[in-house]
């Protein structure tokens, strides 16, 4: 019920509640213009992780892809409307069941393999990097109640995180390092990496 609360919540904030308008837009022309140094570092940065995040979800959730329902159109949906798709998954979809993990064992392998996991810890570093170039809150907070597209994604962005942090504890709950998980996207990655015997023996058929 938590869940649908917050999808319809993270809806009517959307549609209604977020300030800003859609025209004052800081991130689409610039990019479309070649013009990156206009943006803002923080905003920029948190742009980019509405597109790692969905990757760390896709990881975890076809892994452990046998509840009731198929996680795989929720998590690629992820990567266009972010916490948008999951939460109706997370309030209807995970539900304990006696299907079989319906993820093919290539990709199986593929998810839990240390390249892969390392694949997005290097993502996540190159996106942190351009932090370097200098930010302000202050300007993000500008960014917020001038643009919807900042506003909406900034809670979208929180929203993610919290489900991120969800989703370790709620498959694995007895992976070593669960802590990690509160380190902003990386986190479950983090938490991945320092359990895959746990992995491999959770999917010791594949």
């Amino acid at each position: 019920m938590i869940f649908l609360i917050i999808w319809l919540l993270l809806i009517v904030y959307a549609r209604y509640l977020a300030p800003g308008t859609g025209a004052n837009n800081p991130i689409f022309p610039e990019l479309f213009n070649g013009n990156i140094g206009a943006i803002d570092p923080l905003v920029f940065a948190v742009f980019n992780s509405l597109g790692i995040f969905p990757m760390v979800f896709l990881t975890i959730l076809l892994l452990n892809d046998k509840q009731r329902w198929p996680a795989w159109p929720f998590a690629l949906l992820s990567f266009g409307i972010g916490a948008f798709s999951l939460l109706p998954y997370y309030a209807f979809g995970i539900k304990k069941s006696d299907k079989k993990l319906r993820t093919p064992r290539w990709l199986v392998r593929f998810l839990r393999s240390r390249f892969w996991l390392i694949v997005l810890i290097i993502m996540w570093t190159v996106n942190w990097l351009t932090l370097l170039q200098g930010f302000s809150f202050a300007d993000y907070v500008d960014y917020f109640f001038a643009s919807s597209l900042v506003s909406v994604m900034t809670v979208d962005w929180l929203v993610l995180y919290g489900l991120s942090i969800y989703t370790v504890h709620r498959f694995y709950p007895d992976a070593r390092y669960k802590g990690l998980a509160w380190v902003p996207i990386i986190g479950p990655v983090l938490v991945l990496l320092r359990n895959r015997s746990l992995l491999r023996n959770r999917n010791q058929l594949y």
